[in-house]
């Protein structure tokens, strides 16, 4: 479980400074533009495949925290057992969808290898490499949510 708590906080560390890049290039970008009157060409696209980059990596640390949006009402109605099998079977359906996205995501990076971007000509890959990446991460979250769920025999659902 230790290489779990090393990706937690490598996952916290990186959402908390990609969004305090975006927050500095954008409130730069703002006074370039209004104040300075020299818009920067640059900043609106860094703020945007950082954005990315931040939803496929934060998808993984929403999975450990269970934060993402679920239905709880009648879930809780359940009785442990059910809530258990329900568990594993929504866990293992979300596996399977981002398992089938890792394989397409890693076609993509390499068809956008030689294409740059507009602004900062930087190779697309770059960009579009967030989407296998954060899919593998997600898998693992949920391989060990499940992991977690399985050994406590469905305590504390």
């Amino acid at each position: 479980m230790k290489i779990f708590d090393k990706l937690h906080k490598l996952e916290e560390g990186f959402i908390m400074a990609a969004f305090a890049v975006m927050a500095v290039v954008l409130t730069l970008q703002i006074f370039m533009r209004y104040v300075m009157n020299m818009p920067l060409i640059w900043s609106e696209e860094l703020a945007r495949y950082i954005f990315v980059w931040a939803t496929f990596i934060g998808a993984g640390y929403g999975v450990r925290n269970k934060i993402h949006i679920s239905m709880e009402l009648f879930y809780r109605l359940l009785p442990r057992k059910l809530k258990l099998a329900v568990n594993l079977l929504t866990n293992t359906l979300a596996i399977l969808v981002f398992a089938y996205l890792i394989p397409y995501g890693i076609d993509t990076v390499k068809t956008q290898w030689y294409i740059e971007s507009s602004a900062m000509q930087i190779p697309m890959s770059w960009v579009f490499a967030a989407v296998p990446i954060g899919c593998f991460i997600v898998c693992l979250r949920l391989a060990g949510d499940m992991a977690r769920i399985i050994k406590a025999k469905g305590e504390n659902l």
